[in-house]
């Protein structure tokens, strides 16, 4: 049995970034904003930091007031369903299939309402918050690799961030760099 893990932002839900949308909201800068929000990007990733706690950083440095939670307001994605029928496939083989995600729990959330149809496609899910380790850290595949008893090399890795992808190649996992290329993907799942 292979292990297939599939990043969940803009391969599995296409459009989940918010940050522009929140930008165009409260009128910030978003070249500004992007840079301050990297100082934050792996707290919140990771659970380290709570998005209302972010909310309040964003308020006293931008001098804006922050209104109900806009990382759940301003995430709206679509399913890539060619990408949620080649899961389909492999389950349907005896493969197991996983998300393997950097998220924080805004968005974690709505994958138990709006998007709950989303983890019926899989065998496990595994959100960095709750693990307190992120990609592209390789404690993130490790952990996994732990708890589904796969060694590296047969596991799968699809990802759209070539950071991600070169981190675990560099453990021994093979991985598809995601560009919204459906017909590579099938090829690359068909070897």
């Amino acid at each position: 049995m292979s292990l297939y893990i599939f990043d969940m932002g803009e391969v599995l839900l296409l459009g989940v970034n918010v940050l522009g949308r929140l930008a165009d909201e409260y009128g910030l800068d978003y070249a500004e904003f992007r840079k301050d929000y990297a100082n934050y990007a792996r707290p919140l990733d990771e659970g380290y930091m709570d998005p209302n706690d972010y909310y309040r950083h964003l308020e006293d440095r931008f001098m804006i007031r922050i209104a109900d939670d806009p990382f759940a307001a301003f995430f709206d994605p679509v399913y890539n369903h060619p990408v949620l029928e080649m899961v389909d496939q492999l389950r349907s083989r005896g493969e197991r299939c996983v998300i393997g995600s950097n998220t924080f729990k805004p968005h974690w959330d709505m994958l138990n309402g709006r998007y709950s149809e989303l983890a019926g496609h899989f065998d496990a899910l595994y959100a960095s918050h709750i693990m307190h380790m992120s990609k592209p850290y390789t404690a993130f595949w490790r952990m996994i690799l732990e708890r589904e008893g796969v060694n590296a090399k047969d596991a799968f890795f699809i990802d759209d961030k070539s950071e991600n992808i070169q981190a675990a190649e560099s453990m021994g996992i093979r991985c598809f760099e995601y560009h919204l290329d459906n017909s590579r993907l099938k090829e690359f799942l068909a070897l």
